[in-house]
Order: C-alpha cells, then structure tokens, then sequence
C-alpha cells in the first residue's frame, strides 16, 4: 500500500484505488530487476542509488517509461491522497525512471550514442524556443480555451536560457508551471504547449547529472 497523508475529510484527493494501483505497478517493474521504486531522498546522485535498479542490471529495461509516469492522471475523490504529496512522489519517481533509461541507451549505445541521441530529442524542443514570442504555438481556436501567450511565452524564454546557454531552470519549474487562460486567437491551444514542455521535461531528466 502507498503511504500518502490524506486531504481533509471534505477536501478533494487523488484517488487512493487509483493512485495505489499506479505505485504497486511501478514497484513491481523494479522489484522484476531486483531493485525497490527510489523514495523521498533518491533525487540525486547516479547509478544504482539513483535509478533504484542494481548496477548488475542496468542495461535491463523497465516495464514502467518516464513517460508514463509523467503522463499519470488520477481522478479526484473527497478525502483522497494529498495532491501535493503524490505529485511530489511522482517527481522523483520520472527523475528515477529516467536515470535508468539513460544507463539503459548507454548500455545500448554507448556513451557517444547516447549523447547524440539526446542532442536529438533537444533539437527538436529547441527549433521551436527560437521561434519568435507570439508565434511559436497554434492559437486556440473559437471560444476554445487557451493559454496565456505571454506567460507561455516567458517559460520558453527560460527553456532556450537553460538548452542555448547552459542558464540555470529546475526540472520542476517546467512541470509544475501554470499559466494564465485565454479564449480564442487571445491564447495558445494547450495541445502543442503541453508537448513540447513534455518534450524538454524528457530531456532535462534524462541528461547526465
């Protein structure tokens, strides 16, 4: 069973079936390797203490993806797990996912294979930062809700900082950011915006420490 505190008694959580099934998937994948779901305190470092799976293993695929993980939803039901608490957990599950699946592409690929494939990936995320504020994503359409092009257009500002220039930006200031909406022509479909911030959350957490 997970260990999550509890939303209050009239507040809204994740769902406690949902979330549970989600970890006891993630934690079967490790224990299949040989190694246990990384916990509060694994964010950092390389190797076996980081990926939570034996060195003797690294080269072995997990059954659970980062993106996966990035990707997980849970419906909201009344007395729930905190939100913030899994969220968090989630977090530092993808950062240990990802640290497997680079020892897995090096294992694969090798070091020099592995830094061109990543530079790839990075590619792709970068040719759309340099576009120009207010044109880089599709507008939303009709009355269909959008975000904020300024406040989208000040997070890509940062990401082209930390890919061009080597400028600081936390992983978890890309996942958590939030902007402002806007209907119609005023904002930026959603769709694209959430790829490419998915697309250099996936490069940011799988590229060396």
């Amino acid at each position: 069973m997970s260990s999550f505190p509890r939303a209050g008694r009239v507040a809204r959580g994740y769902d406690v079936d949902e979330v549970d099934a989600f970890f006891a998937q993630a934690r079967l994948a490790y224990e299949r390797l040989g190694g246990s779901v990384p916990g509060p305190g694994s964010g950092t470092g390389s190797g076996a203490a980081a990926s939570g799976v034996p060195a003797a293993r690294a080269g072995t695929p997990l059954d659970v993806s980062a993106r996966d993980v990035r990707e997980a939803s849970f419906p909201l039901s009344r007395h729930g797990y905190d939100v913030a608490a899994v969220d968090a957990a989630l977090a530092r599950l993808e950062d240990a996912v990802a640290r497997h699946e680079r020892e897995v592409l090096v294992a694969r690929s090798g070091r020099e294979g592995f830094l061109e494939e990543l530079a790839g990936r990075a590619r792709v995320v970068t040719a759309r930062l340099r576009r120009d504020d207010g044109d880089r994503f599709a507008r939303a359409g009709g009355l269909h809700r959008g975000y904020h092009v300024g406040d989208v257009d000040a997070l890509c500002r940062r990401l082209r900082g930390y890919f061009d220039d080597g400028e600081a930006l936390a992983v978890d200031d890309v996942r958590t950011a939030v902007f402002r909406g806007r209907r119609g022509r005023r904002g930026y479909a959603e769709g694209p915006v959430d790829a490419l911030l998915a697309r250099a959350v996936e490069v940011m957490v799988t590229a060396p420490d």
